[in-house]
């Protein structure tokens, strides 16, 4: 039985989530230590109306929530146990609470339809999902009602397959829609840490690709393979290398990781619609 956590409302998560912990210190001495963010104008708009202060220190309860994998025909799980490990560092760097096991989810509304936000990781290409006019149109719903999806790249540079059934799948999806360069300058970079580039296991690109809608991120497509930079085996130790920076570069992907889980899962900066049908029809019964 795949595991569950209940979903929570876009404005009511970030009202909660304004307690977000004290960041780590660079594990590598040779790395920079954690640098705190330049809060988004908009968003310190946002919480003077709501009257408290994001980066204030918080008394209360961790906040739970699951790091949903969709599962699909291809390779959908090239590297096991990064969403795991992204769970536990959010879980040392903020006051965010992962489930410890991150759910697998198909294409089934039930199950896809939970969270905010959802993984697809693969590697050489998107088989099951480009050309399958369910996959498609489910996928265009997740994205209409407020989601945002992440197309995590395992070949890092060295395959362009990937990229061309992405490229595909969101021109299907979201007909008259490109993938364009996310600016360097958007929020992603400073919603936790303060981020230079987008590291994973490789440096193969300086920058990420995207759609952007209405002032959120719908899709952003990491091409550096970040998965590989987060998976631990059950050892204990990281699966893969990370070249050409090793350590540093692993930490530097972890905290753009950090950044990515906390714009998703906790604002879209100005809307303040549900994600989901069903969550609407909730609030209409309360």
């Amino acid at each position: 039985m795949r595991s569950r956590t209940t979903p929570w409302p876009r404005r009511r998560f970030l009202h909660a989530a304004g307690g977000l912990g004290a960041m780590l210190l660079a594990r590598d001495a040779r790395a920079a230590p954690p640098s705190r963010p330049e809060p988004p104008p908009d968003l310190l708009e946002e919480y003077d109306d709501l009257g408290f202060d994001l980066f204030a220190p918080r008394s209360g309860p961790q906040l739970e929530l699951d790091l949903p994998q969709l599962e699909y025909g291809g390779d959908w799980n090239p590297r096991p146990g990064a969403l795991r490990q992204l769970g536990q560092e959010l879980r040392l760097r903020t006051r965010l609470a992962p489930m410890r096991d991150p759910s697998i989810v198909s294409l089934d509304p039930a199950e896809l339809f939970q969270t905010p936000f959802v993984y697809i990781a693969g590697r050489g290409g998107l088989p099951g999902l480009v050309g399958n006019e369910q996959a498609e149109g489910q996928l265009r719903r997740f994205v209409d009602l407020g989601g945002m999806i992440v197309f995590d790249d395992a070949d890092g540079g060295a395959d362009f397959g990937f990229g061309r059934d992405v490229d595909a799948l969101v021109g299907a999806m979201l007909p008259g829609t490109k993938l364009s360069r996310v600016g360097a300058d958007h929020v992603l970079y400073r919603s936790f840490y303060i981020i230079d580039f987008p590291a994973g296991r490789t440096r193969a690109q300086d920058h990420v690709l995207g759609v952007q809608d209405e002032g959120r991120i719908k899709i952003l497509v990491m091409p550096n393979d970040l998965g590989g930079a987060l998976a631990r085996g059950d050892d204990g130790y990281y699966r893969w290398n990370c070249t050409p920076g090793g350590s540093i570069q692993r930490e530097w992907a972890i905290r753009f990781a950090v950044n990515i889980l906390l714009y998703a899962t906790c604002t879209d900066y100005k809307s303040d619609r549900a994600h989901v049908e069903t969550l609407m029809q909730s609030r209409r019964g309360r």
